[in-house]
């Protein structure tokens, strides 16, 4: 094993990959490239997209290797000088080099100055004199690393982009292939008729090889081990090979790799991934960064978080981002591919790795310039006035009247003798006399009913401590019984019971995107109801069961569709410019309710079940979500963030006397849902520290914590 330890360290983190043996993945990438690029006598024109060291370059270097046509990869990061004729300049010192390399001959060193005073040098002089030392063999030109920030003013962006669409028409046998970074909105024109590709993770087998293949012989993972690796890279391949290098710095030696090694080694990774993290700190935008702070300190599996949540941990420390600068800094970061939008307003980290190193660096309160102590301090003396001083009050009045029920007569007497009130004419007030009990042999012992066993009454969808998907779970109402009805790689969620309890509606990403899916209440037999490529969310189940209703992108915006129970006949019920989802059927089958923002902001409507005679129900500043009906229709409970915080609220079925159930100021509240006698109500909060799941009176009050568990509980739904 020492002489392992002396060899090179096989995983590369410093550099783009040449080798071939060192590359794992992209087959069908590399498969799109070769066709979109190697027909002979074509000029194309294909581009890359993807994040940040996500592996552009290393991907071209390997389109070379299958390409027919001679091609050239030129690196352009780091450039200083964002002129035109510059960035020409780099490209064909770069193109020299190779060709030196390939020929074995002497070739003209390029100077600066011909492509600076001719914008024509280029294509007129230059690549036709490759052309000659070639023999006129066909071209392909990659470009990589144009890092457009680099540039602070926008013309030589604008004029870099235009020069290579011309070049496309300058009537040489060429193919250009160029991976950009960014958002693809101001090269528009050039990339009219160009052939696109996004360059994501790596899938968990390409990933695997590449942890496993190139320390083979040398250094064995535990399966453990390979699953955290995936976990904390979320398949992206320079952390794999990040975390994969220390390891072998660490673990050569051993020659094993195990879970527990791995978190020995996450300090030191972190470190190593500083300049990646703080590139993408600098990268975004204030409103982005507290964004960023906030979900790196949130508890829970991946800092999963509501943009209603983020701002209410934003507002408790100090930070006044709008919910209009919240959606839009998440956004910001999804296209930067930091976060990952599961659902209309829930996010989490790509990497989760990123997370880590923010929530270790990057707090929050720092961020904000918020005194902890102060905050500490502040929040004792306000639960010291609104809580500690009446307690003891009640406390000491409790040990009074104790005092004087100990010093009554009967009760000093051993209970030989009761108090029976008399009203009495001559007075208002109520006198007492003594009365010895009599036994009454009549009377016969009432039996005691023997209880119905607990039955599976709630479902919910749950992330356990070290799970890498949500799944889907049933419980009993009092929380004694718990099944697991869902155990896949991907997420289950936002499970919906049939009116019988015999089957149950949720969504599922198993199928390689968001669709609904149908269960038996046993957990067999999933089968896919929708199969759409558009994203399909938040089902509602008739109460005849033989129709559901559902949210979808399949039209390019959140809209109502509704289907038969086998997921055939899917009709779409709304028309709005604006999101429309989470709807709510009636317990008749008469209505359905749902959250619109069509007005503005999000807010609750009603409609006949046919999609006639939408109207809205509330009308408030802050956003009203989840409507879910009382059984006997009179009543739709809903989560509001009109108190500054999530509360669950109920109001009349028309909208009129609405009001907070949950009065909680500590914490958010979500997702209500009713008890099948209507009596109670079940909903998840973060009110203890974690996303637990809560049972209280229907009529408001105190809540119990049904789960308290490590794990996250979410999206609850107490069948009809």
């Amino acid at each position: 094993m020492d002489n392992a330890h002396e060899s090179a360290n096989p995983y590369i983190i410093d550099e783009p990959v040449v080798e071939e043996s060192q590359f794992f993945g992209r087959e069908r990438e590399l498969e799109w490239a070769t066709e979109v690029l190697g027909p002979r006598g074509i000029r194309r024109v294909a581009v890359v997209q993807g994040s940040y060291r996500i592996g552009k370059t290393s991907f071209l270097n390997q389109v070379r290797r299958r390409l027919p046509q001679t091609t050239f990869v030129v690196d352009l990061s780091g450039v200083e000088d964002g002129r035109l004729g510059y960035l020409l300049w780099r490209a064909a010192a770069s193109i020299a080099s190779v060709l030196r390399q390939l020929t074995g001959r002497p070739f003209p060193e390029p100077e600066v100055n011909d492509f600076l005073t001719d914008s024509g040098y280029f294509h007129e002089i230059f690549l036709p004199g490759v052309y000659r030392t070639l023999k006129r063999r066909r071209l392909a030109l990659a470009f990589e690393g144009f890092d457009v920030r680099s540039v602070e003013d926008g013309t030589s962006k604008e004029a870099f982009f235009h020069y290579l669409d011309g070049l496309m028409e300058s009537g040489l046998n060429l193919s250009l292939l160029v991976a950009l970074e960014e958002g693809l909105k101001e090269e528009r024109a050039f990339l009219e008729g160009a052939h696109l590709l996004r360059l994501g993770p790596l899938d968990d087998t390409s990933a695997t090889d590449l942890i496993v293949q190139p320390a083979s012989g040398a250094l064995e993972f535990d399966y453990q081990a390979v699953r955290r690796i995936l976990e904390l890279s979320s398949g992206h391949p320079y952390f794999v090979q990040l975390l994969c290098h220390v390891v072998f710095e660490h673990c050569a030696i051993a020659g094993r790799v195990s879970e527990k090694d791995l978190e020995a080694i996450l300090p030191e990774a972190l470190e190593l991934a500083s300049p990646y993290v703080e590139r993408l700190w600098s990268n975004a935008s204030p409103q982005a960064r507290t964004v960023l702070a906030a979900l790196a300190s949130a508890r829970g599996a991946r800092g999963i978080l509501l943009e209603q949540d983020l701002r209410y941990v934003l507002r408790r420390r100090g930070a006044t981002l709008s919910f209009a600068e919240i959606s839009q800094a998440c956004q910001e970061l999804v296209e930067a591919d930091v976060l990952e939008a599961l659902g209309a307003m829930s996010y989490r980290f790509k990497v989760d790795l990123v997370r880590l190193w923010l929530g270790a660096r990057r707090g929050l309160e720092s961020l904000l310039d918020i005194g902890r102590t102060t905050k500490v301090a502040a929040t004792a003396g306000e639960w010291m006035g609104r809580f500690l001083w009446p307690l003891i009050g009640l406390l000491s009045l409790t040990a009074v009247l104790f005092l004087c029920l100990l010093s009554w007569p009967p009760i000093r007497s051993g209970g030989e003798a009761s108090a029976t009130p008399v009203e009495t004419r001559e007075a208002s007030s109520l006198s007492y006399s003594l009365a010895s009990p009599t036994p009454d042999l009549r009377l016969t012992p009432t039996p005691v009913p023997t209880p119905s066993p607990p039955t599976l009454d709630i479902t919910y969808m749950q992330w356990d401590e070290g799970s890498d998907s949500w799944d889907i779970y049933a419980m009993s109402r009092d929380g004694s019984i718990v099944e697991q009805l869902t155990n896949t790689d991907t997420d289950d969620s936002s499970p919906v019971w049939s009116a019988d309890h015999t089957w149950l509606t949720f969504v599922s990403r198993r199928d390689g995107n968001q669709e609904i899916y149908r269960l038996n209440m046993d957990g067999s037999d999933p089968v896919n109801l929708t199969n759409n490529p558009a994203a399909d969310w938040t089902p509602s189940i008739s109460s005849d069961g033989t129709k559901a209703v559902f949210s979808s992108v399949r039209d390019g915006n959140w809209e109502l569709y509704m289907m038969d129970a086998d997921g055939s006949q899917p009709a779409r019920m709304t028309f709005n410019q604006e999101p429309d989802y989470s709807p709510a059927w009636s317990p008749d089958g008469s209505r359905i309710a749902f959250v619109s923002e069509r007005d503005g902001n999000l807010e609750i409507y009603v409609m006949n079940a046919d999609g006639s005679q939408e109207s809205r129900l509330t009308l408030n500043q802050a956003i009203d979500l989840s409507p879910a009906w009382s059984p006997d229709g009179s009543l739709i409970a809903f989560e509001s963030y009109r108190d500054g915080n999530m509360e669950i609220y109920v109001m009349n079925a028309d909208g009129s006397e609405q009001r907070n159930l949950t009065n909680y100021a500590m914490a958010d509240d979500h997702g209500p849902s009713w008890s099948k006698d209507g009596f109670a109500m079940v909903f998840y909060s973060n009110r203890d520290g974690n996303w637990d799941l809560y049972l209280m009176n229907a009529q408001g009050g105190d809540a119990s914590n049904l789960t308290n568990s490590p794990g996250l509980e979410q999206e609850p739904f107490w069948r009809s």
